[in-house]
């Protein structure tokens, strides 16, 4: 990778501009040809660099209520097994493991969403029921502080 890959991650690290052609004003903002941006977006994707690259929703403008961050408690010779099936559930966005603290056990994550709160408790009772996990917390979003995308910087600490 070098630092035109790094200058077209910067870019793509705002946001994919909304216009018709977004790779081509990314291409302008970088000084190449937009089939340039697109081969080197293409490798670096096959290459693992970026791993992902889509839409990010604003749930909360997009009026999605039920938003809950769940904890729950697995057997550790289970967690790839139940992160996996996490993983695949739609109304999950996000799910990761974390060590389990003395006095809090719960060692997955899962950020569930749905239309209402209600509808966000129905979904984690089905799928502690359908994953056989029954120890699990639920901590609703009350106020959403910040949301943003990572932001990293080249391997030579410039962003």
């Amino acid at each position: 990778m070098d630092a035109t890959d790094w200058s077209i991650i910067q870019e793509l690290q705002k946001g994919i501009p909304l216009c018709p052609r977004p790779y081509r004003e990314i291409a302008g903002r970088c000084a190449l040809e937009e089939d340039e941006v697109l081969r080197r977006v293409r490798v670096l994707c096959e290459e693992g660099v970026i791993r992902r690259l889509g839409a990010r929703l604003g749930h909360i403008r997009a009026g999605i209520t039920g938003n809950i961050l769940v904890a729950w408690h697995v057997p550790e010779q289970d967690v790839n097994r139940v992160g996996e099936a996490l993983a695949t559930v739609a109304d999950i966005s996000h799910c990761y493991q974390r060590r389990p603290l003395p006095d809090f056990p719960y060692n997955l994550y899962t950020m569930v969403h749905a239309p209402t709160p209600e509808q966000a408790m129905k979904c984690v009772e089905k799928i502690s029921q359908s994953l056989a996990v029954t120890d699990y917390v639920t901590l609703p979003t009350l106020k959403e502080l910040k949301k943003s995308s990572p932001c990293y910087a080249s391997p030579g600490g410039n962003q």
